[in-house]
């Protein structure tokens, strides 16, 4: 079965949402890059041993790496591996810190995407389920 994805358009408003409340420039340096990252995103999810881990790695490096806005970068790349986790049923569970401090490696390029699936896979749990 393939991972739930982050609906095009989702993040950039969520980039727009961030500059508006934090400072900064809203919008992409890059449309094309970021219609990469979705096809990338896309396309881990269709394999079989893609995990949700994986897939948000996917957003986050590519988010904080590549600096496709012009501002809130780190913000929106954290932004879009929580709700890639919590789409597929997972929730990040390290602290703030932690994980702008992953996050600003990721964007330096440093340790690398499937190091940085790792760290995420070392910091996330099962979401809890609601009551009915």
């Amino acid at each position: 079965m393939a991972l739930a994805l982050i609906a095009d358009g989702v993040i950039e408003a969520a980039q727009a949402q961030l500059a508006a409340a934090h400072g900064g420039r809203a919008g992409l340096r890059e449309r094309s890059m970021l219609r990469l990252l979705y096809a990338r995103a896309r396309m881990l999810s269709e394999s079989a041993s893609t995990d949700a881990a994986a897939l948000a790695a996917c957003y986050g490096y590519g988010l904080a790496r590549d600096r496709l806005f012009y501002s809130q970068n780190t913000g929106v790349a954290l932004l879009s591996v929580e709700l890639a986790l919590r789409l597929n049923g997972c929730c990040l569970t390290a602290d703030d810190t932690a994980c702008f401090l992953s996050l600003s490696l990721a964007g330096q390029g440093e340790p690398g995407a499937e190091s940085f699936a790792g760290w995420i896979r070392g910091h996330i749990a099962e979401q809890a389920r609601d009551a009915a």
